[in-house]
């Protein structure tokens, strides 16, 4: 049906074009003569008039010259009655006269007819020069005879007036007017034009006629003629939309790929002319698609064997390169909690870093293949969408504060807290992203902000965006940056390291996830780069708490950070607190007196470490030495890992909470802080894993003995006794021989790999009514390997190389929380000792203060000196002037600083550079230094 309407359609459109060709030259000619014939009778006509005129205008001056002699010898004898009798003779018996009259010299009127109602000669009508003025008859005494045409002045129409002066004996005797009226010739002039529309009309009516019979046989003729270009047409189209549909004929199936051997409709057209070698061209082309896609085929079926083959070289080599990767890093951090010195632990944390990096390329090549060969498939999971950003918040905090930057992060309110989606997946783009961020970011900030552009109530679409004040990527590089195996600037590949892969691997994550990920970004201002990912919604965005205990109370925000200070203050707003903000320490000391001026006092302070002008010891000092400030709680906001010690302040109104922030601590410290209340304690993330009391084993089966050994000391460090297996055979007769609190199995071994072992064991288990926590420990990283092992009957998976938080927490999931442990033996003592933390200055030593304004003075200048031999890479300088702050830092007993100097000093003897944030550490641990000595300077300048 669709074919005949689209063979149809082509024959009609040829005939709607062909005709309306036709139609077209028909009206252009119809046109055309008609203005031609029209423009011809126009001459005619003006001709016409112009000879009818110029007759009319001879015979009024004939008439004229024959009066003017006539009346000589009448007014010559002053005969006055026959004057009239000549005028009025002349007017009647001439129907083409309008009127007539004769003047005297004196302008008087002998003889008038036709300009009033009087006919007769005797009855002349009595008219005075003013009568002539009014019907505008000139009584101008005329040399020779004058001819005008004008209006008639006593009837419509125009008439021609001839003035002929009438002489005697050389005499002026008067003036005879005749008007001659031009009615007649009008009336002619019309007939004459109505004649030629006449002749038009109908010379324009036999042309159409023509035009449209020659349009009617064309019709016919072109209906006979389009059936033989529109019939081949036709072949051609039912072969191509054959081939297109997959209508052929002989295909049979191919046995290995179920891909058909395609043999396509041929068309035949025998028209002699070009649409027969087009017919000719398309069987070619057939027969050239046909062998091509014989040769896919043939491809497509060693592609899909290579494939195959990848794929199992894809798991073998995952296996082969973590299998080694685990033992390195796994004895690295069994070295890490052994007591090093200085030197050593260097050497150990520097292959730990290596190594690291080392296994995330790993990783990414290896996502990144899984990818390319279509074997992810994002999970359906339910999970904490809020708490995955917290924790990538947190994780990634220390990386960002080492190098002086702010990590912040915002979830708007509407984002679900519960959602159904792949975790894992959306917490490795999230990472990945930051993690960008803060490698290319050397000063400012990064900002993670989650928003959800549409939601309902089953679903949602989450957006993520990180915000950095890096350098920025110009537009031409932005169009290659998510492409495999491609970073922006060489440069920065050799200075940050890293695969190019983040990005693409991000990219396929995401539009799994059923969203998309793109970036905005100016050169010199930052990028912003965000994703989406639909997720289903099992729980609706944080409800807003507005609190009676904060209704009405203000509340004062110092942060340096516009983002923290903004996010900070979002939140006291919503729990009705009046929040006002400042980045310095003194305005916000300021701002505090004002208010109690003012008698609207600050109920609470949250302040960030890092102000403009103030430390957070001096500023807590200096509120507190306002009596009525005394008792102004106090909440500072430090980077991770960075408490600041207050000594000699009420430190009870001081709660120090680290960043980046948790809204939640902040809610329960201000709610206790000002009424009273004990909040609960807010933990981190997930359950918290303790201390795993057992006096069963626990069984570590690898054929490995590097793994083996590197698995029994992880699992010995929890207090947990171990023994080993090297394959599944020996494990299943283990554990048939005695219980274990848990067995990790490898699941590559020879004998009997960790798969059928599990499945024995699993099979011996159901008639004992015991059940053996299972552990998988897998080198495998390819997708379907955790549903791999949980089917083969085992409780969990472990990928390698296996962190000692995830084997803790695993276990501690696993034995403590789900089991019952029969006779729990002792707790483990724990004899790593933390590293004392040393105060800012040694009280032992003693400073004048000579020495200390010395050490103000020229400790400055020479941190800007190492900064700037870091700077030009120059590794003897940065060891001389690392050696000779050491110096100046112990003289005053500022062992902290003098630490740092001296780690510089070997790494430089060492030819490496210190990092962005060790420099940074440095200049922050000395401005503590500062405020310790001011201080010092200030109580000596009191006591003298």
């Amino acid at each position: 049906m669709t074919s005949q309407t689209a063979h149809g359609s082509l024959r009609i459109k040829l005939l709607r074009l062909i005709l309306g060709a036709l139609l077209l030259l028909g009206g252009a000619t119809l046109l055309s003569s008609g203005a031609l014939i029209y423009s011809t009778d126009r001459e005619v006509q003006e001709k016409r008039e112009q000879e009818l005129l110029g007759g009319l205008e001879e015979k009024a001056r004939l008439l004229g010259f024959n009066q003017a002699l006539a009346l000589r010898s009448l007014v010559a004898d002053n005969l006055f009655g026959d004057v009239k009798a000549l005028i009025f003779q002349t007017v009647s018996e001439n129907n083409d006269i309008a009127y007539g009259l004769f003047l005297d010299s004196e302008n008087r009127v002998w003889a008038a007819s036709g300009l009033s109602t009087a006919n007769t000669a005797k009855d002349a009508p009595p008219l005075t020069v003013k009568d002539l003025q009014a019907f505008g008859i000139s009584t101008d005494q005329q040399p020779r005879p004058a001819l005008r045409r004008r209006a008639n002045p006593i009837g419509a129409g125009d008439v021609l007036e001839i003035a002929a002066p009438v002489v005697s004996e050389g005499t002026h005797a008067g003036t005879v007017i005749y008007g001659i009226s031009t009615k007649n010739v009008a009336e002619r002039l019309a007939q004459a034009r109505d004649l030629a529309a006449s002749r038009l009309a109908t010379t324009l009516g036999l042309i159409g006629a023509l035009i449209l019979g020659s349009v009617a046989a064309s019709y016919f003729l072109v209906k006979r003629v389009a059936v033989h270009i529109t019939e081949p047409l036709f072949a051609l189209r039912s072969a191509a939309g054959a081939i297109a549909t997959g209508l052929r004929s002989n295909a049979p199936l191919a046995e290995a790929t179920g891909v058909a051997r395609k043999k396509w409709e041929r068309v035949q057209i025998s028209s002699g002319d070009e649409l027969e070698l087009l017919g000719s061209a398309f069987n070619s082309m057939v027969e050239a698609n046909e062998q091509a896609f014989e040769e896919l085929r043939v491809k497509t079926e060693q592609a899909l064997e290579a494939s195959r083959l990848k794929s199992e070289f894809l798991a073998n080599m995952s296996h082969e390169i973590r299998t080694p990767m685990n033992g390195i890093l796994g004895v690295i951090r069994l070295m890490q909690n052994q007591a090093l010195d200085g030197k050593m632990r260097r050497y150990v944390e520097t292959v730990d870093a290596s190594a690291n990096t080392l296994m995330a390329i790993i990783n990414d090549v290896l996502d990144f293949s899984k990818l390319e060969a279509g074997k992810y498939v994002a999970q359906h999971v339910s999970y904490d969408l809020r708490l995955v950003i917290q924790e990538v918040a947190e994780l990634m905090a220390s990386q960002a504060h080492e190098k002086g930057l702010e990590l912040v992060y915002r979830v708007e309110r509407r984002v679900p807290t519960g959602v159904v989606g792949d975790p894992d997946r959306f917490r490795q783009v999230l990472t990945n992203l930051v993690g960008n961020a803060i490698k290319f970011t050397e000063r400012g900030e990064v900002l993670i902000d989650a928003s959800t552009p549409q939601h309902d109530k089953t679903s949602a679409l989450v957006k993520l965006a990180v915000v950095d004040t890096g350098p920025g990527i110009a537009a031409d590089d932005q169009k290659k940056l998510f492409s495999a195996f491609t970073q922006v600037d060489g440069s920065l590949v050799r200075k940050h390291g890293g695969t190019g892969l983040g990005l693409a691997i991000s990219k396929h994550l995401v539009e799994a996830m059923g969203g998309e990920i793109g970036l905005e970004s100016t050169p010199g201002q930052g990028s912003r780069f965000w994703f989406t990912i639909k997720v289903g919604v099992t729980a609706g965005g944080e409800q807003i708490r507005s609190a009676e205990w904060a209704s009405g109370r203000r509340a004062l925000v110092v942060e340096i950070s516009k983002s923290w200070r903004d996010v900070v203050v979002e939140h006291l707003v919503a729990w009705g607190f009046d929040a006002e903000s400042t980045t310095s320490g003194r305005d916000a000391i300021n701002m505090l007196e004002l208010g109690l001026l003012e008698k609207r006092p600050f109920s609470a302070a949250v302040v960030g470490v890092q102000m403009d002008d103030l430390g957070l010891e001096e500023f807590v000092r200096t509120i507190q030495s306002v009596p009525s400030l005394r008792s102004l709680p106090v909440v500072a906001l430090y980077h991770m890992g960075s408490s600041v010690a207050l000594s000699g302040l009420d430190s009870t109104l001081v709660t120090q909470l680290p960043k980046p922030l948790r809204v939640s601590e902040l809610y329960n410290t201000l709610q206790s802080a000002l009424t009273g209340a004990v909040a609960a304690p807010v933990s981190k993330p997930g359950v918290e894993p303790g201390r795993i009391a057992s006096k069963l084993p626990v069984l570590v089966v690898d054929d490995n003995e590097i793994n083996r050994y590197v698995a029994m000391e992880q699992v010995e460090q929890l207090g947990l006794r171990v023994e080993t297996a090297s394959n599944g055979l020996e494990a299943l007769e283990y554990v048939k021989q005695k219980q274990y609190v848990a067995v990790l199995m490898d699941c590559q071994m020879p004998v009997m790999d960790g798969y059928t072992a599990t499945q024995k064991i699993r099979e011996w288990e159901s008639g004992t009514g015991r059940h053996t926590v299972i552990i998988a420990l897998t080198a495998h990283a390819l997708v379907g390997e955790r549903d791999r092992v949980l089917a083969a009957g085992m409780d969990d998976y472990l990928a390698k190389p296996v962190r000692p938080q995830s084997l803790q927490k695993t276990l501690w999931r696993h034995v403590v929380l789900n089991r019952d442990e029969p006779e729990p033996g002792p707790l483990l003592v724990d004899t790593g000792k933390a590293p004392a933390v040393l105060p800012v200055l040694d009280p032992e030593v003693p400073r004048s203060r000579k020495l200390i304004e010395l050490v103000l003075k020229n400790v400055p200048g020479q941190l800007d000196t190492l900064e700037a031999a870091f700077k030009e890479a120059m590794t003897k300088e940065v060891m001389a002037s690392a050696h000779k702050l050491k110096g100046s830092m112990l003289s005053i007993g500022a062992s902290r600083v003098a630490e740092l100097a001296e780690k510089m000093q070997l790494a430089a003897g060492q030819g490496e550079l210190p990092r962005n944030g060790d420099l940074a550490r440095m200049r922050q641990e000395f401005a503590s230094v500062s405020a310790a000595l001011r201080e010092e300077l200030t109580r000596a300048a009191q006591a003298t």
